[in-house]
């Protein structure tokens, strides 16, 4: 029985996007990871950001894997595309899970207590201080959930990422004299959470369904390949 030469091409192209696909996945994912501050990364996604990073690299490998099994009727290299999307398909699955639990009240309530063990910012560390001060920029807020008493009593240990220069926004005036950001940056930060959980599931099962096709293309292949050794014979 002769190769379909129709899913052979299929699982050719298939395997091209694979590859194109973890370039893009393990670059995106390993900035991501090395910028936490830029990105808003929080503990509880962590976790899933690695196990992306994780895919995308196994991605690069299992798609070059692919078009070479495919393109040499091989059914080893095809045995080992199958069972490097079958490891694939879990992580994904993990990274949704993960990206499912981020989302929950318990993981919301997490981050609130971790917050709260950061008070008063103005005696956090310095890089605790400049990455929250990144975060208040982004937000137009100002603290974890008091605003500005967050940092300090004292409106001079209040940073200038607080100011107030929008003046449709909740603004507040210190005695200083400078008016900043009314709103607490909590509200921010979660909707953040909850926007990129959200992002990192559809990610993943969407990969997750494209690498079950990928499956069964070379499941295909290779009973193909089989059945054409043993007509030989």
């Amino acid at each position: 029985m002769a190769v379909n030469k129709m899913l052979k091409c299929l699982l050719l192209t298939l395997n091209f996007l694979f590859f194109i696909c973890g370039a893009v996945v393990l670059g995106v994912s390993a900035h991501a990871s090395s910028n936490r501050t830029e990105y808003q990364i929080t503990d509880e996604l962590l976790p899933a950001v690695h196990l992306m990073v994780g895919v995308g690299a196994i991605t690069l490998v299992v798609g070059f894997l692919g078009c070479c099994g495919a393109a040499a009727e091989s059914r080893c290299l095809l045995a080992l595309f199958f069972l490097g999307l079958l490891a694939m398909l879990l992580m994904l699955l993990a990274v949704g899970v993960l990206g499912a639990m981020a989302r929950t009240d318990t993981a919301q309530d997490l981050v609130r207590a971790q917050f709260e063990k950061l008070g008063p910012l103005a005696e956090a560390p310095t890089e605790v201080q400049e990455s929250f001060q990144s975060v208040e920029r982004a937000g137009q807020c100002c603290g974890f959930f008091k605003g500005h008493e967050d940092w300090s009593n004292s409106s001079l240990e209040v940073p200038d990422s607080c100011n107030c220069t929008d003046t449709s926004k909740n603004c507040t005036a210190l005695l200083d004299g400078r008016d900043v950001f009314a709103t607490p940056c909590l509200p921010y930060l979660l909707t953040w959470l909850d926007r990129v959980s959200g992002a990192l599931m559809g990610v993943a099962f969407a990969l997750a369904a494209v690498m079950v096709i990928g499956m069964a293309f070379s499941l295909a292949l290779m009973c193909q390949v089989s059945v054409g050794n043993k007509s030989i014979i």
